[in-house]
């Protein structure tokens, strides 16, 4: 059978997202504000980040679905939570984060390239070069997860190895800037309230790992790779940003840029040449801003992979318009989805004129968003540890509950002090709660209005379904259960007439299928022949038979016809 990407993609795909070029401007900023005070908070942000991965692992080895986040929530809180939580923390946080990278990725780049840089500055248009990057790697990702992965490796060993080197000379090298410590005083204080104040910032310096889930369902064995490349991903970022934040502070002196001293050097991207300059030279600008531009195409190849995905799962449960199921019919990826999220961040930069003032408040609602899908997925994992122990958990968080009440903690309070000391947090929740609002009503309405719940009409009984013919297939059987006929009629003709359920069971392999409906709800169990081992006694052997490309089709057919059936 042919096998996916494995652990190189998935650990390429959990670092490629965190590390955006609006996260390497935090940390410059963070460390440039806070010093110490800020590495305190970074090490806060990633206990609480590895206590959340643990549960996304737990949830992505149960449901190993391209709807990742969406099926995780609908699972243990149910579809109106689901809905809401997805759209606000994913597709809203798109048009917000996903812009900003799209604009920064040039911007951060380009500012090592003293005259192109000069310009694209000069005619407004740095913010072209992101925008580029989104749709080279949108047709990328249209041509199937192989070119993605191989892409993403490459970007991602590219930018974590530069930001290491650099960051390694810059903390070996002199220091340019007399500290105290480490990593220098804080201009906030070190308090508790200052470390908390911080610890939303930090927070925003490990989201995104958790897009390597929606790859589950084309990665070689996602139970065992998902939780290493997500624990090992935030660990490698968590040095690697440490590393570097520790040395840009060394040798990069922290100036006010204004006579108000509200702005310094270390809050602006032109902090970067600086620090490259110092650390090798002219050259050290060359090679810092090609790994710029890797860390930008990275999270954006990223992007253009897990939201798609996510959309389509969504799709595929009738949270979204059918539309965004399409499938390309030989490569096998979702190019409408692939195409909304190319579109979107596109046609955001435009309309801002690649002008991130305009969008800072709006992106710190959005990870306030993030944060409350990250603590909607840690309640449902909860909840189906109660309702649904029998499920099989190739992953188990250690020590359950415990890590997920760090997390839902330590989420609530990076929410809480989602700005630093002394700056209005007002207009973010403002902005939060219009998110919220308006994901909440698209929810209510399209659940309740549009696309219902799946409730099968309200049929009841157990249907077999057989292949009928001697020699060769001839047909399909439905057969209600034993001693159920005439509770299993309604469901049996509803069935029979569903043309493209027949077609999709009908080349299909399968030694038992079986429809159950009860109570507004429908559920297909089926076992295939397939991808089992074979054990004979006389004589004694051993045989695996494998899951073919034909079958594995017929089967993915046969899911897509059955929700279809279910929502319709």
């Amino acid at each position: 059978m042919h096998r996916g990407p494995g652990f190189p993609t998935a650990l390429a795909t959990a670092i490629g997202l965190i590390m955006a070029s609006p996260v390497i401007l935090t940390v410059t900023s963070g460390f440039g504000m806070g010093g110490g005070t800020f590495a305190i908070a970074v090490g806060l942000a990633f206990i609480m980040m590895q206590a959340q991965a643990m549960s996304f692992a737990e949830a992505a080895c149960i449901l190993p679905t391209t709807g990742s986040v969406y099926d995780y929530i609908s699972c243990g809180l149910g579809r109106f939570c689901a809905v809401a939580g997805t759209i606000s923390a994913y597709i809203l946080v798109h048009v917000y984060a996903g812009t900003a990278e799209t604009v920064l990725s040039g911007i951060m780049a380009l500012v090592n390239f003293e005259s192109l840089n000069t310009m694209l500055e000069r005619s407004g248009t740095s913010w072209l070069v992101g925008v580029g990057l989104v749709v080279f790697f949108g047709f990328a990702n249209a041509l199937g997860i192989r070119v993605y992965s191989r892409a993403e490796i490459v970007l991602t060993i590219g930018m974590w190895s530069t930001l290491m080197i650099f960051g390694v000379l810059g903390v070996v090298l002199a220091p340019a800037v007399p500290l105290q410590g480490w990593f220098g005083s804080s201009s906030i204080g070190s308090s508790l309230p200052a470390v908390l104040s911080l610890t939303g910032m930090a927070m925003f310096m490990f989201v995104g790992f958790e897009f390597v889930t929606p790859l589950a369902a084309e990665l070689d064995q996602p139970a065992k790779h998902i939780p290493r490349a997500m624990f090992i991903g935030l660990s490698a970022v968590a040095v690697c940003m440490l590393i570097y934040g520790t040395a840009l502070r060394r040798q990069v002196e922290n100036v006010a840029l204004d006579a108000s001293g509200s702005l310094h050097l270390l809050d602006k991207p032109m902090a970067i040449p600086h620090f490259a300059e110092r650390v090798m030279g002219p050259f050290g600008r060359i090679w810092l801003g090609i790994g710029f531009l890797f860390a930008g195409a990275a999270t954006i190849n990223t992007l253009m992979a897990g939201l798609p995905r996510i959309l389509y799962g969504m799709a595929i449960d009738g949270a979204l318009p059918r539309i965004f199921t399409y499938l390309h019919p030989r490569l096998k990826t979702p190019v409408f989805g692939i195409a909304v999220a190319v579109a979107i961040p596109c046609l955001h930069a435009w309309i801002i004129h690649g002008d991130l003032d305009r969008l800072t408040t709006l992106v710190l609602a959005a990870v306030c968003a993030w944060g409350v899908a990250y603590i909607l997925v840690t309640l449902s994992v909860i909840s189906l540890r109660i309702r649904r122990p029998d499920l099989p958990r190739p992953y188990r968080t250690p020590f359950f509950p415990v890590p997920q009440i760090i997390s839902i903690l330590g989420i609530v309070i990076a929410i809480s002090y989602i700005t630093p000391l002394g700056s209005s947090s007002a207009p973010v929740y403002r902005s939060f709660g219009i998110m919220l609002a308006i994901t909440a009503t698209y929810s209510f309405i399209w659940l309740k209005f549009i696309r219902r719940v799946p409730n099968v009409g309200g049929y009841e009984g157990q249907i077999l379904v057989r292949h009928t013919g001697t020699l060769r297939r001839d047909g399909l059987a439905y057969l209600p259960a034993p001693r159920m006929a005439a509770t299993c009629e309604p469901l049996r003709l509803r069935l029979q007439a569903d043309e493209r359920l027949s077609a999709a069971l009908m080349p299909l392999d399968f030694t038992q299928c079986r429809i159950v409906a009860q109570r507004h709800a429908m559920e297909l169990r089926l076992r295939h022949f397939a991808a089992s081992e074979v054990v004979g006694q006389l004589p004694r052997f051993r045989r695996y038979v494998p899951l073919h490309a034909a079958q594995r089709d017929a089967l993915l057919a046969t899911f897509r016809a059955f929700r279809t059936l279910k929502s319709n």
